[in-house]
């Protein structure tokens, strides 16, 4: 049996109540760890106006979609059937689709900025990026206006307008935010590689046994991503379970960049477990080159590629010296040989077989 309209609405507004009920207490804590922070920089600064932004935004989406479905569902009698939610021209319509329009642009915003920072703030990041978000709010402004002009009566499936330009807003989203996510796991393998070489355990491995795996999971925001990808098969498919993932993404577009600013509070981010390392690497070289040596010697020589901590294999010669002091009689009083010596790595017998004349005599071997 096919999902309804008006139980996909009241679906969905049950689903964002719930969601808002969670973001309202991790805004709280958010909040809590920024007004905390003893140094005041421009990007807490900057976190925290566009925290307080995200909340009042959602929680006004919030609110407008209740207002929606209260009046539908009990002055209107939606649940009886009618086109009720048919109008898409309505004011509750757009005005929702505009507040969800900018936090998703707030959030992507954030989203960037992790991956930027993660690369070391590198030119052509930040500019590929900020093309992807510019088409997204482009594509945004489209949609609020098509639905601000859009013929009553009418479903969003059936009318072209509509329909394009929901599919161009939701798919810029997702390029995005897919974009954004390739970064950080390319960034992430790409120096695992390195940590591994030298102490034999990846940066995925230490960042999930110091912070957990919801950490993993929020930087890397595949479970914000994969939410994206579901909205737009439901959209093309014609599926009204696409009112319910968009109204979920109503919030979810902001717990996902606050989690992340908690995460920076917590200083439990992936460029600081990164920055952390490289930073132990400079100051303290020699434990680099220990930790890799002795990878070596369990695992067999290998070869750093792409950075300058390469220590290859060097050849190592050990010189070894034997005396032996012999009476007159024959008969050693004193002898010491070499079993085995070592020369550029390969190990060699030796024996020694000294004898003696008549008188003391002193016999010395060097290699």
């Amino acid at each position: 049996m096919a999902l309804s309209l008006p139980s996909a609405y009241f679906i969905a507004l049950g689903l964002e109540i719930l969601l808002n009920g969670m973001y309202t207490s991790l805004f709280i804590a958010s909040m809590y760890l920024l007004l905390m922070k003893k140094k005041k920089t421009k990007v807490i600064m900057a976190m925290t106006v566009l925290n307080c932004i995200m909340w009042a935004v959602a929680t006004s989406h919030m609110s407008v979609s209740f207002e929606q479905n209260y009046f539908a569902f009990l002055k209107q009698h939606a649940a009886e059937g009618g086109d009720v939610f048919e109008d898409n021209a309505s004011p509750t319509i757009y005005s929702q689709l505009s507040l969800e329009s900018i936090n998703i642009v707030i959030g992507d915003s954030i989203v960037i900025w992790r991956a930027w920072t993660l690369w070391s703030r590198k030119t052509w990041v930040i500019i590929t990026s900020a093309t992807l978000l510019t088409g997204t709010a482009a594509a945004a402004v489209g949609l609020v206006r098509a639905f601000a002009t859009a013929p009553p009566g009418i479903s969003v499936f059936n009318n072209p307008s509509l329909s394009s330009w929901a599919i161009a807003f939701i798919a810029s989203t997702l390029v995005t935010n897919v974009w954004a996510t390739s970064l950080v796991a390319y960034r992430t393998w790409s120096h695992s590689r390195i940590i591994r070489e030298i102490t034999g355990e990846g940066l995925m491995d230490r960042f999930r046994r110091q912070n957990g795996v919801m950490a993993i999971l929020i930087e890397s925001g595949v479970f914000y991503s994969t939410t994206w990808f579901i909205a737009i098969i439901a959209f093309i498919c014609g599926n009204n379970g696409v009112y319910i993932v968009v109204d979920m993404l109503s919030q979810l577009t902001a717990i996902y960049p606050t989690l992340i600013i908690t995460l920076v509070c917590l200083q439990s981010t992936l460029e600081v477990a990164i920055s952390t390392f490289d930073q132990t690497t400079q100051t303290n070289p020699e434990w680099a080159a220990r930790s890799a040596f002795r990878r070596r010697r369990r695992n067999g020589p290998s070869i750093v590629t792409g950075t300058s901590m390469a220590y290859p294999m060097q050849p190592m010669k050990i010189g070894m010296q034997t005396t032996t002091h012999t009476s007159t009689s024959g008969q050693p009083d004193f002898e010491s040989t070499a079993e085995e010596l070592a020369v550029d790595g390969k190990p060699r017998s030796l024996s020694g077989d000294n004898g003696g004349d008549d008188g003391d005599k002193n016999m010395s071997h060097a290699v």
